[in-house]
């Protein structure tokens, strides 16, 4: 069974209520979008008091915080676990994850600076040295999008998408584990970015929504993929 690693020494706990609670909700997150703890791990309150100091009433309020973010989910009687999705779920997800994503890039076209553009080709190239490495490539990937939303220019934008894609992850490496599918992946983020450099709003949102519709398919139809 996964096991909870340690926080990083640089981010200790801090003693003010609020402050634990936030950074023990932050540290979980961290662990779950990172792929350490798979769908539908346990998490256990004492396990988290011990790795993280903080109290129960604490962690209690740190995985309601998680809960309310769709990451985790609670049975009654069983415990608190890694959240796992339905194929609907996942479905429902990806569109929405198209439109919002597609919108990203076409509102990037118009207000992202130099400095940004110049950010995001150096994360398509970073993307390319990890075509190999499916775990780096997602986390790559997770630079890219950054980027992107922040040079779209619209913060209620960039509030949902990040909170679709903390939730995206939890399913998006069974994709990136499909062979050829990383390679390609980026074959079409390239052809996004190209879209980009033109100029052509329209067809970077085009690009993007097809890229993304291409990995739901990917990730709908692989036998790794772990659905209610």
């Amino acid at each position: 069974m996964a096991s909870l690693p340690s926080p990083l020494p640089e981010s200790p706990i801090l003693r003010a209520p609020a402050l634990i609670r936030d950074q023990v909700a932050d540290y979980l997150r961290d662990t779950i979008t990172s792929l350490q703890l798979p769908a539908g791990a346990p998490l256990v309150e004492r396990e988290i008091c011990a790795v993280t100091t903080a109290s129960r009433a604490t962690v209690r309020e740190a995985l309601r915080q998680l809960q309310s973010e769709g990451l985790v989910e609670s049975e009654p009687g069983r415990g608190t676990f890694v959240k796992t999705f339905t194929r609907k779920e996942v479905e429902d997800m990806y569109a929405i994850r198209a439109q919002l994503e597609g919108l990203a890039c076409r509102l990037f076209v118009r207000n992202r600076s130099t400095e940004q553009l110049e950010a995001l080709r150096e994360a398509v190239e970073a993307m390319a040295h990890a075509v190999d490495d499916p775990t780096l490539m997602l986390k790559e990937k997770t630079r890219f999008y950054a980027v992107l939303f922040a040079g779209a220019g619209n913060s209620e934008l960039t509030r949902i998408l990040q909170g679709l894609r903390r939730r995206i992850t939890l399913v998006q490496a069974n994709s990136l584990a499909v062979p050829g599918r990383p390679a390609q992946s980026l074959a079409e983020i390239q052809g996004i970015v190209a879209a980009i450099e033109d100029g052509d709003g329209p067809r970077a949102e085009k690009l993007c929504v097809e890229h993304i519709q291409a990995a739901a398919t990917t990730l709908l139809s692989s036998p790794e993929a772990r659905f209610l």
